[in-house]
């Protein structure tokens, strides 16, 4: 079965960004088509970048790199929640995803984006760009979150709609499609004689 991972982009003192991370979780995790887990960039808790070969060599020195790697190398597809800092993504979301090179090839990603107006479209637009670089296959479906604070209730919890579980699942659809069609290519890649 395909693994899908839901990675959370910030991880500032009372983030929004753990709430729609966990509730499209949930969404993936009642599915019987993949297995889906929630990753924390908090708990993974990478420092700065401090590998001093470039991940392109694939000669890692680190255990925490060897962990991040291994963690990400078994997963078939992503789902990056981002929010959006200064128009683009948060630092700690580009540190995680520029600590590994090789393993990130070839699989599908989504976006789910919070923010101002724009829900956090900016900073998935500067996704999409390094998702190609890291030949990723970024797809269409996104689910944005703009104004966020707009519909949290008295307790600051926010208020997700029938509507967006309907976005969800349509989203994880297509999600877990690629990444079983893009699963069968890397295999293919790594043994070219086929």
């Amino acid at each position: 079965m395909n693994k899908i991972i839901i990675l959370t982009g910030s991880v500032r003192p009372g983030r929004f960004n753990i709430q729609p991370a966990r509730w499209i979780y949930e969404i993936a995790h009642k599915r019987k088509d993949a297995e889906s887990e929630l990753v924390d960039l908090q708990k993974v808790n990478l420092p700065f970048l401090d590998e001093p070969v470039p991940p392109s060599q694939n000669k890692y020195s680190k255990d925490h790199t060897k962990e991040w790697s291994q963690k990400v190398n078994e997963t078939d597809g992503f789902v990056f929640v981002t929010p959006e800092y200064n128009h683009s993504l948060s630092p700690v979301l580009k540190n995680a995803i520029d600590y590994l090179f090789f393993e990130w090839h070839y699989k599908p990603v989504v976006f789910v984006s919070y923010g101002s107006l724009a829900g956090g479209t900016r900073a998935v637009e500067h996704l999409r760009s390094i998702a190609a670089e890291i030949r990723m296959y970024d797809l269409r479906e996104q689910i944005m979150f703009p104004n966020y604070w707009d519909n949290l209730d008295e307790n600051g919890i926010y208020q997700f709609t029938e509507e967006h579980e309907q976005l969800a699942n349509r989203m994880l659809d297509s999600l877990i499609f690629w990444s079983q069609v893009m699963k069968d290519a890397r295999a293919k890649l790594s043994n070219p004689q086929e």
